[in-house]
């Protein structure tokens, strides 16, 4: 399939966005820069690239575009935050270890991972010996389960309908990745 010049021109932009920024641009970002008045424009060109394979993006998610031939077949490595014990999260300094866990777990550059080491979250099915993945971008808007913190600072799995503060949100659970 062949692509229009506007498509090349956002489809360069946001390929030196993301290089520059190490994330990508928002609709309205894309819109203000190519002078359109609506983002229904930018939606079109962007739908256009991934019909043509050339990018992709996760329905509903801010700055989710991602270059197709960026992303490695082989394994995502994230960071080891911490260990969670029968007392709560213990978090590590930083200089984080960095676990390689599956390339199709990892949908940002916000996720990290916490070790399990206490069987209170065996309810959930999630057993000793398992790293959760954590989404740390805060948001009430929170589809899976959310990690926070009360004002005592222990922490404990919620629902996503739990409302109250998102300053309390440690981030969302988006994943379980275990090691045979």
């Amino acid at each position: 399939m062949a692509i229009t010049p506007k498509q090349k021109a956002v489809f360069e932009y946001i390929k030196d966005y993301i290089v520059e920024n190490e994330f990508s641009p928002t609709f309205e970002e894309i819109a203000h820069r190519f002078k359109y008045k609506s983002k229904g424009t930018v939606y079109k060109h962007i739908k256009a690239l991934k019909l043509k394979g050339l990018i992709r993006q996760e329905w509903n998610r801010v700055r989710s575009i991602e270059l197709t031939g960026n992303r490695k077949k082989t394994a995502n490595f994230l960071p080891l935050k911490g260990e969670w014990r029968e007392d709560g999260i213990n978090w590590k300094e930083p200089r984080y270890s960095l676990i390689g866990v599956p390339v199709d777990t990892v949908h940002n550059n916000n996720t990290f991972l916490i070790y399990i080491k206490t069987k209170s979250l065996d309810k959930y099915n999630i057993i000793m010996g398992d790293y959760i993945i954590v989404d740390s971008n805060k948001t009430k808007k929170s589809t899976g389960p959310i990690i926070v913190e009360n004002k005592t600072g222990a922490q404990s799995l919620q629902s996503a309908s739990w409302n109250r503060d998102p300053n309390q949100i440690i981030g969302q659970l988006s994943g379980v990745f275990r090691v045979f």
